[in-house]
């Protein structure tokens, strides 16, 4: 599923409360100002950046963030309804993503709409439905029996 560029956010929202998920683990949170946007829309969020700063400014503007590195998250397995990584493969080398795409689908519920973007021309090695560049939704995989 893509999502349009003028406002993929709004989107996104619309489409986890059509499915009832009501959190989401926005990755490369930055300081906030996306994860506000979740909480104004009724959407728990819990973030996640590098970046000690930025989860200090995160923080500062009540939300639950904590600092971690995109390729190894700080969560058990399955725990979120959703993931927002829109920035998450931008400013990584291209060796990264497919391992930052498995760790997504990882701390990801079975089926979770996982936001994305791919960057041009390169989809992850993972067999997750609906590849394409631009603002996309993946699905995380169900777990093996």
């Amino acid at each position: 599923m893509a999502l349009s560029p003028e406002d993929p956010l709004t989107e996104f929202v619309a489409l986890l409360k059509a499915e009832g998920r009501r959190g989401v683990l926005g990755l490369d949170c930055g300081q906030g100002a996306t994860g506000l946007r979740f909480v104004q829309s009724g959407i728990h969020f819990t973030g996640v950046d590098p970046s000690e700063e930025n989860i200090h400014a995160a923080r500062a503007r009540g939300l639950e963030a904590s600092v971690a590195p995109a390729g190894s998250l700080p969560f058990a397995d399955s725990v979120f309804p959703s993931v927002w990584a829109v920035d998450a493969l931008a400013g990584l080398p291209p060796e990264e993503w497919d391992d930052v795409v498995r760790e997504l689908g990882r701390v990801a519920a079975s089926g979770a709409p996982i936001a994305v973007v791919l960057p041009e021309g390169r989809q992850p090695e993972q067999d997750l439905p609906d590849q394409s560049p631009g603002f996309t939704v993946l699905r995380s995989p169900a777990p093996p029996a």
